[in-house]
């Protein structure tokens, strides 16, 4: 059996506005060393225009996510902090040096040392850069980063069952996707354990629902199998008092239970696009739900889903897509 969905187009976008949604949970789980620097009780700001302006999109690597962020430190001080997760399934030589030239460059052009901090999301367990080096007439570089590598945390789940980190369900929905690429029966059953921890006490709406949509999507299945998880999670959830699954899925989702309405891929297109914007923008995101709605091309549906994963902020994607606001 071929691969389900492509490793890297599968995890790029999930990662993406995982960190977005859960950035200090991410921190504490992936490089509690640094979390412990930082005052959280002061908003982290995301820097997507300096980033754009020191890694253009020509200049990345094949598949990967960035976020630069700046933090507030507890002894007072500002600190930027560049978060670089590769997802490509293929060694990238070129990776240590990449990290090194996302540093050198903001020093150069904002004067601002960074924390740089690598998450390699592939399974090659015997791939692990963490130093870039350069030698030659007397003179030497050596520059070491902190990394994160998916594969070696032994047990995300018995980790948030332990310290309630919202993070580690992403990894070891990541894990999941990784070990079931060839066997999609067992990628349900992997989405259906992790997924029960969101029955855990204390977790709020939102934090259910950003966490459910971004499992669903680390464990892609096809349709058939999606639709037979989705009846066994209700069957599941029948004796639960909490969250159902109606409130956690967006009315599209909840159509898809209907196998009818698994016909089309419009459909298809126009629900990512809604989930996409919901996931990573919230309440805020009305307006643009609203006009997602009223899309009916499918060319407008894949570019506007690309541009609610990749845009900066909500007005970025809104000021993106003026052609596409009037069906």
């Amino acid at each position: 059996m071929s691969d389900i969905e492509p490793i890297a187009s599968q995890f790029d976008a999930p990662w993406k506005i995982a960190l977005e949604s859960f950035l200090e949970p991410f921190v504490a789980f992936c490089f509690p060393a640094v979390h412990q620097l930082i005052d959280w009780s002061t908003p982290p700001v995301f820097l997507d225009t300096e980033l754009q302006q020191i890694a253009p999109d020509h200049e990345q690597g094949p598949r990967a996510v960035d976020k630069l962020v700046r933090v507030k430190l507890l002894d007072g001080g500002e600190e930027w902090i560049l978060v670089h997760v590769e997802v490509q399934t293929q060694r990238d030589q070129a990776f240590a040096e990449r990290m090194w030239v996302y540093y050198y460059r903001i020093w150069d052009r904002f004067a601002q040392q960074v924390i740089s901090l690598a998450v390699l999301a592939d399974d090659q367990r015997e791939w692990r850069p963490d130093t870039y080096r350069r030698e030659r007439g007397g003179c030497s570089l050596e520059f070491r980063f902190p990394v994160f590598k998916v594969v070696d945390c032994p047990d995300p789940e018995e980790e948030f069952e332990r310290t309630g980190n919202l993070f580690a369900l992403l990894v070891a929905a990541h894990r999941v996707g990784l070990a079931t690429r060839k066997n999609p029966e067992e990628r349900s059953e992997g989405r259906f354990r992790v997924v029960r921890h969101l029955y855990r006490q204390g977790l709020n709406r939102e934090q259910v629902l950003r966490l459910f949509r971004l499992i669903e999507w680390l464990t892609l299945l096809p349709k058939d199998l999606e639709l037979q998880f989705r009846k066994k999670w209700a069957s599941f959830e029948e004796s639960k008092e909490t969250m159902t699954i109606d409130t956690l899925l967006s009315p599209l989702d909840v159509m898809l239970l209907e196998e009818s309405r698994l016909e089309g891929q419009v459909e298809a297109l126009r629900g990512a696009l809604i989930d996409a914007l919901e996931a990573r923008f919230g309440l805020e995101a009305v307006e643009a739900v609203a006009l997602a709605r009223a899309m009916a091309d499918e060319g407008v549906l894949r570019r506007a889903h690309r541009l609610a994963v990749t845009s900066p902020d909500l007005q970025g994607f809104l000021d993106a897509i003026p052609t596409e606001k009037k069906p």
